[in-house]
Formats: structure tokens, C-alpha cells, sequence
């Protein structure tokens, strides 16, 4: 009996530790208004999963392992292009990239060169959500967190820190054109645990006073998010539901003052104030 016991909390704790997941939490890389751009990272034991927030009518760039456009870092590259052999129809993808160019030494200095492309056999990103609301692109990908390919950064699911390079195209527009890149920039994160129940007292509002719009940033991902916006009379205004990290509300209509802003998810609800200018 004790070795069957012993043997149940055994499976139960090797489950538990193999579901754990790691997350950066939603990184603003980007605050310039009207062109934010948000990422998040989320590692468990096999498995990583990419999310990308930004403007939907340009590229988004985000190196893995690196502090700059290292030659040999790893890289991925939202891109939309026109279907060569079906006029009309649009092509989105998640390109897999090094920094540099072919035959490049390693760690030289890259800047300036548009990434390489990894080999047809070596592209590992699978994008399983691709959304546009109100202008914003929220884009998931996931793929393995060790390729077995040497170009690919190794994710780590443990208690860590990555560093990252972002960019994203200055104009509208998917041309991998590195002179024009409008916004880039580098951080170091750290990977902690994962709460499945997040706090939705954590939610983001940007920017705050607003005059055209504002967006909404989750700390987590949430199927039943809702937003209910009301006026100082307590008159609602504004009513949506959201299935992704982010949401934008046009505020571009409403009088000047004072709104309350209600997040609302299946757990709890809670309310901030939103100053339109």
C-alpha cells in the first residue's frame, strides 16, 4: 500500500512540475502612441510560445540570447507579402532569422543588414493565432524550446533571464528594409513562474490621459475578458469582450473627464481610472 501511495505522489508531483510554465509577462517594448508594440514569452518543459503586440500595417522584429544584432543571433520577423502565384491573396509568416549574413563570424557586428532566413527545413515557428482589432495585430506562435538546430536560441523552462532586441518598421509597410526601422531597442527579462489565476488588478492602461484611444494590456491571457467603460454619472459608454492580451478602445468621440475603466474576467473584476484629454 505505501509503495503505491508513494508512487501516486510521485506522478502527481512529476505532472505537476512538468505542466509549470515560465513567463516574461507582457513586455511593452514600445510606448510611442499609436504604434505600441508588446511581446510575451511563455516556456513550460517542451514548448515555447511567442506573443506579439503591435501595429498591424508594418513588420515586428524580436532577437533571442542577444543585446544587439549580433551576427548569429536568432531572430523572428512578422512579415506579410503578396502571393506570387495567387494575385489577390496575401501571405503572413513568421520568418525564423539570424542576424547577419551568410559566411558572417560569428558575434561580428550586424547592424545594418537586413537578418537571413533560415533554410525551408529550418523554419521552426508555428503561428496558431493571427487577430487584428482596431489596427492592432496580437500574433501567436509557438515552436520547441530546443530545435536541435544550432541557429536556434535554447529557451530555458526555469526561473531565468533572457535578453532580448526588438525593432519594428518606421512606416507602414513590410519591406525588410534596416534603414528605416522607426523604433528598436533592448531589454533583459526574467522568466517566473506562472500564476494561472493572474491578478486582473495587474491590467495596463496606456496611454493615461488619452485623447484619440487607449489600450488595454492583460498580464495573462484570458478567453472571457470584458471591458466596461462609465462616465462620472455612472452611465456606460463603452461595452466589448476580448480574447487576446491586448485591446484597443477609440476614445476620440467622448467628452473630456474623468472614466472608469471595468476589467472584467471569469475570477474577478476591477476597475481604474482613465483621464480623457
Amino acid at each position: 500500500m505505501k509503495k503505491i501511495t508513494f508512487a501516486l505522489i510521485g506522478l502527481l508531483y512529476f505532472n505537476s512540475a512538468f505542466s509549470q510554465t515560465y513567463t516574461t509577462g507582457l513586455m511593452q517594448l514600445s510606448n510611442t502612441a499609436g504604434l505600441e508594440y508588446s511581446a510575451q514569452i511563455d516556456v513550460n518543459p517542451t514548448t515555447v510560445t511567442l506573443t506579439l503586440i503591435g501595429p498591424d500595417d508594418r513588420w515586428l522584429g524580436l532577437g533571442f540570447g542577444v543585446q544587439s544584432m549580433t551576427s548569429s543571433g536568432d531572430v523572428v520577423i512578422y512579415r506579410e507579402y503578396d502571393d506570387p502565384e495567387n494575385p489577390g491573396t496575401t501571405i503572413s509568416e513568421l520568418t525564423d532569422r539570424s542576424f547577419g549574413f551568410p559566411g558572417q563570424e560569428p558575434g561580428q557586428d550586424a547592424i545594418g543588414i537586413t537578418p537571413t532566413e533560415d533554410a525551408e527545413g529550418e523554419r521552426d515557428w508555428t503561428i496558431t493565432s493571427n487577430v487584428v482589432n482596431s489596427g492592432v495585430r496580437t500574433l501567436v506562435a509557438t515552436r520547441a524550446i530546443n530545435t536541435g538546430n544550432e541557429k536556434d536560441y535554447v529557451f530555458s523552462a526555469s526561473a531565468t533571464s533572457i535578453e532580448l532586441v526588438w525593432a519594428r518598421y518606421g512606416f507602414p509597410g513590410f519591406d525588410l528594409e534596416w534603414h528605416g526601422v522607426g523604433n528598436k531597442g533592448i531589454t533583459m527579462q526574467g522568466l517566473t513562474l506562472s500564476r494561472d489565476d493572474f491578478d486582473v488588478s495587474d491590467f495596463n492602461i496606456s496611454p493615461n490621459p488619452s485623447k484619440t484611444y487607449f489600450t488595454i494590456n492583460l498580464p495573462a491571457f484570458s478567453e472571457n475578458a470584458s471591458i466596461s467603460v462609465y462616465d462620472v454619472l455612472g452611465k456606460k459608454v463603452y461595452e466589448s469582450n476580448f480574447n487576446s492580451l491586448s485591446a484597443r478602445v477609440n476614445v476620440s468621440q467622448w467628452n473630456s473627464g474623468i472614466y472608469l475603466v471595468r476589467v472584467s474576467t471569469e475570477n474577478a473584476t476591477h476597475t481604474k481610472r482613465l483621464v480623457k484629454e
